[in-house]
């Protein structure tokens, strides 16, 4: 038996980003808080893909999880990360207790909650995938991790987590997937950590590598937009609305109860999580940051007015099976570019 005593807070729908703060934590005594990590990458992509259902994928905001997320900070923060994926459930097992031995936590990515049995209002009732914990500890018949949701250490029979991580999670991760954070010389000035970082997403979202991306992905969809009504049957122009109004989900991916009667029960404004990261910028603008993130906060939380309103309008759209006046939506997307400029340029400065 194995157990490494990391010490732990909960933090709500913040499961990607919990089990690091856990370990940051551990190694420092000191803890960056969730929102700050799981909200910083707020982007926005436009993915073609002719074979693709729907062929034009609109991301209102990144999707911030797994290697997106723990590779990004892994120099800032100071750590080494120890990836592997799609491999057979018993070896994944054998590697995970060899990095638990030597010290090293390891994330397990890409849960099904509908097999894990301390999630009671999930488990045998309802699939929640995606889901994310930290492995601290093991013996011989189960693994102890810490997850977001709970204080305590829980513990998962072997049986149920091959049951649980069997599948990879959306196009993000294969079965089996798990991180081991090893950190090397922790970085200690965390003011710094965030700030630093802060600063250079709002810089690349400006200044993209590649156009698909950030204002430049914006300013392709603006030009393109206009021409999907003559290009699209009204079918994959439903199916182009359905995806945007899915990932502008501020908590998760989901859509409104409108469009899907099986949503869960949560609290999930469609703004792109600019709500979300307003309100972070707000909240911990004394202790990590600087006076811009105040007006920053202002320019995101108009930036997910605006994404919830062009939400609101695909929504009705659909339900209308009306495809035509895509005019009104250029004049919201121009916008949201101009409100998601000047908030990163507050950013930088």
């Amino acid at each position: 038996m194995k157990i490494l005593e990391i010490p732990h807070s909960t933090a709500n729908y913040l499961c990607p980003a919990n089990g690091l703060c856990d370990i940051y934590e551990w190694k420092t005594g000191m803890r960056i808080p969730d929102e700050l990590i799981f909200y910083s990458r707020t982007g926005f992509m436009l993915i073609s893909q002719k074979i693709a259902d729907p062929p034009k994928m609109i991301f209102p905001s990144a999707m911030n999880i797994g290697n997106h997320l723990l590779g990004f900070w892994s120099n800032r923060m100071g750590y080494r990360l120890i990836a592997s994926e799609g491999k057979t459930f018993k070896n994944t097992i054998l590697e995970i207790k060899e990095l638990v031995d030597i010290n090293i936590p390891v994330v397990l990515f890409g849960l099904d909650m509908y097999h894990l049995a301390y999630q009671s209002k999930f488990y045998k009732k309802i699939h929640a995938t995606g889901h994310v914990v930290l492995m601290i500890g093991y013996d011989e018949d189960s693994v102890f991790v810490l997850d977001n949701s709970k204080l305590e250490i829980q513990s998962v029979s072997y049986a149920d987590l091959e049951m649980a991580w069997q599948e990879g999670y959306l196009n993000i991760s294969k079965k089996n997937a798990y991180f081991g954070i090893e950190f090397l010389k922790a970085e200690r000035d965390a003011s710094s950590i965030i700030q630093n970082a802060y600063k250079e997403i709002a810089y690349n979202f400006l200044n993209p590598k590649v156009g698909l991306f950030g204002i430049k992905g914006m300013e392709k969809l603006i030009k393109e937009f206009p021409k999907w009504k003559e290009q699209y049957d009204s079918e994959t122009m439903k199916s182009i609305y359905t995806h945007y109004v899915r990932f502008a989900g501020s908590v998760l991916p989901e859509l409104p109860a409108e469009l899907d009667k099986n949503q869960s029960e949560l609290i999930n404004p469609h703004r792109g999580t600019r709500d979300k990261l307003a309100l972070s910028l707000t909240k911990y603008k004394e202790q990590f940051g600087n006076a811009r993130w105040g007006p920053a906060s202002a320019h995101f939380a108009k930036s997910g007015e605006i994404i919830e309103e062009i939400a609101n309008g695909f929504v009705a759209d659909i339900l209308a099976n009306c495809f035509e006046n895509t005019d009104k939506y250029i004049d919201l997307f121009c916008k949201l570019k101009e409100s998601e400029r000047k908030a990163c340029m507050e950013l930088i400065q």
